[in-house]
């Protein structure tokens, strides 16, 4: 009994609300592939409705509250692919509709109607919603900020080769941070990164973009992280400065980095004292910071809800140049940037990798090379070490 009256009400609903959602119509495309490329054509993320066009209540609420509305048909002409994903009882569809209909309900999980989904070309999923009151202005309201993020980091075609440039950095999304303490858009806490275990990078007459990264070599996620970080490092060169930021011992990641190949450079910092100041509950962690000083993103680099990728860095280089001039085109200057460099980040106290001693700077303590630094050891081990540095470091446990 209480099935028929579901049915009964499901049917009401569709009659109530015309019998049909017409979301294929006018300004909708039904193919995947044409969605893809209107998507990398234009930088606009792609609207997909998978929905029950003629059956499903909802679905047919949605369309009339919103979708038929011109308030929302002007607002997505400017801002979205729209892609309908109909499943419906009576309507006839192509083999071929169906079955890519079918292969994305079961890539994307569907599990009830309507489902919405903002993708980027890329079909990643930027984010999902469905019904809502409140009619088109409501609606529209909810998306908005995610769309007008991918526009900004994905310019159209047509722009692409004109002067105009992305000033915009990302907008400070709403998600779980894994940390106490959100630092977006304020200024970034003091450097404190213990001693160096690489080439000490040049953080204060330089403008450049630093991301610092909270890891641990025990850590899964954050192992996997390196390659990401390798490749980042490498795509925007001196525009970028990457810092891998761990709390362990040095004998520790230095063991760590003798088997993992890390492009870029590396400290520890047994205090955790950045770490401690933005109250990281999660690794890896994250900071994105523009050259004066401001966190542009943090954050979990794997997040749903806000992932950090290529596109999200290329945005904050992008707008920091435009927005504090520097970087190509850009006209040479003296001024030095301006940054809350703590003088405890310059100190370097640690132990000679060889002979064990207590070193502090400037008494007697060498920076050691195979192929890349790996720590301090006293003059007198200079030759030891240049001798057999394998089997010297071999031996940190």
């Amino acid at each position: 009994m209480l099935k028929i009256k579901n049915v009964i009400f499901v049917c009401l609903i569709a009659i109530l609300y015309g019998g049909v959602a017409q979301a294929g119509g006018a300004g909708w495309t039904t193919s995947m592939k044409e969605a893809i490329a209107e998507s990398k054509k234009t930088g606009k993320p792609i609207l997909a409705d998978f929905t029950g066009s003629d059956w499903c209540g909802w679905c047919i609420k949605l369309n009339n509250e919103v979708f038929s509305k011109s308030q929302f048909k002007n607002w997505a002409k400017k801002n979205v692919v729209l892609l309908e994903l109909d499943y419906p009882s009576r309507k006839q569809q192509s083999a071929a509709v169906k079955k890519q209909n079918n292969a994305l309900k079961n890539k994307y999980k569907i599990r009830g109607y309507p489902t919405i989904l903002l993708l980027g070309a890329d079909g990643k999923v930027l984010q999902k919603t469905g019904y809502g009151r409140g009619g088109p202005q409501a609606w529209i309201g909810n998306i908005k900020k995610t769309v007008k993020t991918y526009q900004t980091a994905h310019p159209s075609s047509k722009s692409k080769g004109s002067d105009s440039k992305v000033v915009a950095y990302p907008e400070i999304i709403k998600k779980n941070l894994h940390a106490k303490n959100d630092f977006r858009g304020k200024k970034a806490p003091s450097f404190e990164f213990g001693h160096w275990l690489t080439d000490q990078p040049n953080l204060t007459s330089e403008k450049q973009v630093i991301l610092v990264d909270f890891w641990a070599t025990w850590c899964g996620p954050c192992v996997r992280l390196i390659p990401e970080m390798n490749h980042f490092k490498k795509q925007f060169g001196k525009d970028l400065q990457v810092i891998g930021l761990s709390d362990e011992t040095t004998e520790k990641v230095l063991g760590f980095m003798q088997k993992t190949k890390v492009d870029y450079a590396m400290a520890v910092d047994s205090e955790a004292r950045m770490k401690k100041e933005l109250g990281v509950s999660g690794i890896p962690h994250v900071m994105l910071i523009s050259s004066d000083g401001i966190v542009r993103w943090q954050g979990f680099p794997g997040s749903t809800e806000d992932k950090l990728t290529a596109d999200v860095i290329k945005q904050v280089i992008a707008a920091d140049q435009a927005a504090n001039g520097w970087g190509k085109g850009a006209k040479k200057t003296k001024k030095k940037r301006v940054m809350n460099v703590s003088a405890k980040a310059k100190a370097v106290n640690t132990h000679c990798l060889v002979s064990g001693a207590e070193l502090e700077e400037g008494k007697g303590a060498k920076a050691m090379y195979a192929g890349k630094i790996y720590g301090m050891c006293c003059k007198k081990c200079l030759a030891k070490f240049k001798a057999s540095p394998d089997k010297i470091l071999a031996a940190i446990k």
